[in-house]
Formats: structure tokens, C-alpha cells, sequence
């Protein structure tokens, strides 16, 4: 009886341990990343007046945050606070800002937090209105998703059909 109770006590000591590397790996995680250098441009309201949120707060994906701090996004734009809840609630969001405010990430986020990289499958479908933006939008979910196994795809008008037909038929999620 007290050797089953020392070992019961080991177990516990032993298990305990382990949950506390998890938990300093949870915390150490931010340390690993290479963020780039702060943003030092003058930044204009639309941008600056925030409620005061993390992007973890969202509960987001860890590979996606890592992406998001990667880029160099410190904290959600006020875009990005009001849509990315309602979006990852799945419902529809309409809404405007003025360029250079977020907009891309406020649904690009979403729409990444919600892929399930295990199907292999289109699951989003990102319509864009030019070649300039669609261009863009791929380059963000790219780089965003970085640390995710996620495949990105840009198709525009003026290009090789057969050559998007045959990149719809390997394994992409966006």
C-alpha cells in the first residue's frame, strides 16, 4: 500500500512536470518567432485607436498567430477588432476602411482560423475585383499561414487556364 502511494505520488510529480514544460513552451513560444523590425511610419487614427486587444484574445490557431506576429502585426487594427469576432462566428461582415488599415487581414484571418489543413480540399474561396488586389490577398494568406499546412492558389483572368486546372488538382485549401 505505501509503495502503490509513492508510485501514485511519482506519477503525479512526473505528469506534473510535464504539464509545466507544456506550459513554458506555451509561453516561449513568442521568443522563437522572427519578427521584424517595429514599424517606425506615422500611423493615422484609423489605424492607431483601438480598443486595447490582442490577437490572442481571438483564440486563434498558435501557427496562425505565429504567423500574424511574423508579419509584424503587434496588435489587431480597429478593422480587424470589430470584424475578425463576428466573422469567426460565422457570420457575414460588411465592412469599409481607408487603405492601409487592415482590411485584408480582418477577413484573411478568418477565413485561415477556420481551414482544417487535415481535408483535402478547396475550403475558401477568396473574390477579389483586380489582379493588384487578388495578388496581394495571396500574398498575405501566405504569408499568415506560413507555419500552417496550408496551400494558397491565385488565379486572375489573362492567364493559362490549363495551368489553373492542373494547380485546382493538387492539394489547396484557399
Amino acid at each position: 500500500m505505501m509503495t502503490e502511494t509513492i508510485k501514485s505520488n511519482n506519477h503525479m510529480v512526473a505528469l506534473h512536470k510535464v504539464d509545466m514544460d507544456n506550459k513554458a513552451d506555451d509561453l516561449g513560444w513568442k521568443a522563437k518567432l522572427k519578427i521584424p523590425p517595429k514599424d517606425r511610419r506615422i500611423q493615422t487614427s484609423d489605424v492607431t485607436d483601438t480598443k486595447g486587444n490582442e490577437f490572442e484574445e481571438f483564440c486563434l490557431k498558435r501557427d496562425l498567430l505565429m504567423g500574424i506576429f511574423e508579419k509584424g502585426w503587434e496588435r489587431p487594427s480597429p478593422i480587424q477588432e470589430a470584424s475578425i469576432p463576428i466573422a469567426l462566428s460565422g457570420k457575414d461582415v460588411l465592412a469599409r476602411a481607408k487603405n492601409g488599415t487592415g482590411k485584408t487581414g480582418a477577413y484573411c484571418i478568418p477565413v485561415l482560423e477556420q481551414i482544417d489543413p487535415k481535408k483535402d480540399c478547396i475550403q475558401a474561396l477568396i473574390i477579389v475585383p483586380t489582379r493588384e488586389l487578388a495578388l496581394q490577398t495571396s500574398q498575405i494568406c501566405i504569408e499568415l499561414a506560413k507555419h500552417m499546412d496550408v496551400r494558397v492558389m491565385v488565379t486572375t483572368g489573362g492567364t493559362n487556364l490549363r495551368d489553373d486546372i492542373m494547380r485546382i488538382y493538387q492539394k489547396v485549401q484557399e
